[in-house]
């Protein structure tokens, strides 16, 4: 079931700056509203049986109560899996994960792959054979294409998301959702430009083999 699978990724919890950076998304008098806002926005949508992928930086705050964190970590419902942040330091990785928290993890959700990573890639595992890239860190702003999707809670109304729901606004706001490639020129018109053209080697892209990789 598409609900047993929820992904975000940027809660920044404890990390009042992001009210000032973010009023739009989070328009709260103080971080208490807007850690309740967010947990209830969480426990909305999951529970106890529900796996959630948090895509990094979960919390923020060297001088923050490691006990606090594990606070509105317990609160959060679901089996909960880190892929880790930029943002998230020993008291985060030592809270009680459903599994080892890593830097990147391809999953299969109802038969789509996907590719977990807290920072955006040009080309990922599995890209060739139509494998889905979900992101963090951008909390939003950064443009996107193919099948590559920030699921940042700012993003999202600072809720988690359904892969179903992700892959549909890849496809409304990606128009080259089926023909996205990381060789195309407009990607790597900066190399092809600057490199006299006697001196740039097309590499593998031009080759009649390439891009068929098997998983």
């Amino acid at each position: 079931m598409d609900q047993h699978k929820l992904y975000c990724a940027d809660h920044h919890f404890f990390h009042e700056s992001m009210l000032k950076w973010f009023p739009e998304s989070r328009p709260f008098a103080n971080i208490s509203q807007m850690h309740e806002y967010m947990i209830e926005a969480h426990n909305a949508r999951a529970s106890n049986s529900t796996d959630v992928y948090i895509l990094g930086d979960l919390a923020y705050g060297r001088k923050v109560d490691p006990a606090q964190i594990r606070k509105v970590f317990e609160k959060l419902k679901g089996r909960k899996h880190l892929i880790m942040g930029n943002h998230d330091d020993k008291d985060t990785l030592n809270l009680r994960w459903s599994s080892q928290p890593s830097f990147s993890k391809t999953i299969n959700d109802n038969g789509r792959r996907i590719f977990l990573c807290h920072y955006a890639v040009h080309s990922w595992p599995g890209f060739y054979n139509g494998d889905y890239h979900f992101f963090g860190h951008t909390h939003g702003k950064l443009p996107t294409h193919g099948r590559m999707m920030d699921v940042g809670v700012d993003a999202w109304g600072l809720s988690p998301v359904t892969a179903t729901e992700v892959i549909e606004r890849m496809k409304t706001w990606n128009a080259d959702f089926d023909s996205y490639k990381p060789e195309r020129k407009s990607v790597i018109t900066c190399a092809e430009e600057n490199v006299p053209e006697e001196e740039y080697v097309l590499e593998l892209r031009n080759d009649p083999g390439y891009g068929g990789y098997g998983r």
